[in-house]
């Protein structure tokens, strides 16, 4: 305030702040969906090592995609690292305040578990038991990761009323996924782990049974409120119309989790070698297997049901040209190869030819997906705009434009008032 009592320009405006570069940009507008290109390269990386119907350099093919993946998630939490230092306030508010980027913390954990899942594939199959102690390790790690994320997006919805059932979001499924992939990942260890030993193995079987149990209801609750926000208010937005593909991720991850796990009681003998109390016994694995396989075409048929929905909707959007690219693209190909991976194990549990058919030609598919999305997203970083350069460049255009505006306005008005005082004051000395 100036001492005549005017505004003046420095009261007026806030100092501009200092300007960002590209880099510090980037790294603010980071955001865990990223996590989702992680996600969906360890989940091809497990196709490709467990499909039967094997072509010349497959394992090599899986081996390479695991190691991109162990890149890609050593790259994407180094700058989520450098964000949440930088940039704290910011990561804190949009941690507790967006639904999505709250939702999309299951990403991380997902892409956690698929390097896990590998560990026990590749790893522990070249290099012996060791690499399966470690998997072991890992994977109790996960345990706390996927559960206590889970639990605390609960917490944080209830709390602070992020959402309605007529603003949610399929994301909102991800930290679900993330924990019925804990179930999954638990299979594959007991089931390829090298040296694995019933006392190893049945702690992570009921375990995991546990925790698909966990997220199976809390996701039957999901999605009652989210078929009313799509029947009462309609699709979402075009941009995030791929996030609808999401919906299949919890049923097929589910079909799938239940018969690895089912699988290492059976199968591997595992129940029988533990033969302690009355289930965990080798007379009840067969029973426990064959109820895995019911429930699993049970929960496939309920996720062909999203399949067709979440398809037509993409498809129609497509054709329309109305799907623009960005990074929820990626949610496409994860929730597919979940259901891939079911159907593997019920072609194995029927004896089917048709079902591994199947699978290999959705994993063509979910391939030619892949490589659109690589093409669209280094297309979208060339272009600045996957990190939101342009668009931070562009609205620091507009404050800048809106500042200038509201500094002439009280240039002008101050000189005007001054104008008039003057005025007053040669009057007064006529008089």
């Amino acid at each position: 305030m100036a001492p005549n009592g005017h505004t003046t320009e420095h009261d007026a405006l806030q100092i501009p702040k200092e300007h960002q570069s590209n880099l510090s940009i980037a790294i603010k507008n980071f955001s865990a969906q990223w996590y989702t290109i992680s996600m969906d390269t360890g989940i091809l990386s497990i196709i490709l090592k467990l499909h039967p119907w094997t072509f010349r350099g497959q394992s090599v093919l899986s081996t390479v995609m695991f190691v991109l993946n162990l890149f890609l998630f050593v790259a994407f939490s180094a700058i989520s690292i450098l964000r949440l230092r930088g940039h704290r306030h910011h990561v804190r508010t949009q941690t507790l305040t967006n639904l999505e980027e709250q939702s999309y913390l299951g990403a991380p954990a997902t892409a956690y578990l698929t390097l896990v899942a590998q560990v026990a594939l590749t790893c522990s199959t070249a290099w012996g038991f060791h690499w399966t102690i470690f998997a072991y390790v890992l994977w109790w790690i996960g345990l706390v990761f996927t559960v206590g994320l889970c639990s605390s997006n609960v917490i944080i919805l209830i709390k602070r009323n992020m959402t309605t059932d007529r603003e949610m979001t399929p994301a909102i499924f991800l930290p679900l996924i993330s924990v019925m992939t804990l179930g999954t990942t638990g299979g594959i260890i007991c089931n390829y782990g090298v040296g694995m030993t019933p006392a190893l193995a049945v702690p992570i079987i009921v375990v995991a049974y546990m925790a698909i149990g966990y997220a199976l209801f809390l996701s039957l609750m999901y999605y009652t409120f989210l078929a009313h926000k799509l029947l009462a208010v309609g699709l979402p937005a075009p941009g995030k119309v791929p996030a609808l593909v999401i919906t299949v991720g919890p049923m097929g991850q589910f079909a799938t989790a239940i018969q690895v796990l089912s699988t290492a009681a059976s199968k591997r003998g595992l129940f029988a070698g533990y033969a302690r109390g009355t289930w965990l016994q080798g007379s009840a694995a067969s029973s426990v297997s064959a109820a895995a396989v019911l429930l699993a075409l049970l929960a496939l048929g309920f996720a062909f049901m999203w399949i067709t929905v979440a398809w037509c909707i993409v498809m129609e959007h497509l054709i329309k040209r109305q799907l623009p690219f960005s990074l929820t693209w990626w949610s496409l190909i994860f929730p597919m190869g979940v259901f891939t991976t079911a159907l593997l194990n019920l072609s194995n549990a029927l004896n089917s030819s048709v079902l591994r058919g199947f699978t290999s030609a959705l994993l063509i598919f979910m391939f030619l997906v892949y490589f659109v999305n690589w093409g669209g997203t280094v297309y979208k970083i060339y272009m600045g705009e996957a990190l939101g350069v342009p668009q931070q460049r562009q609205e620091e255009h507009q404050q800048a434009k809106d500042k200038k505006r509201r500094m002439d306005h009280y240039v002008m008005r101050d000189s005007r008032i001054t104008e008039g005082e003057s005025s007053g004051n040669g009057s007064g000395s006529n008089v």
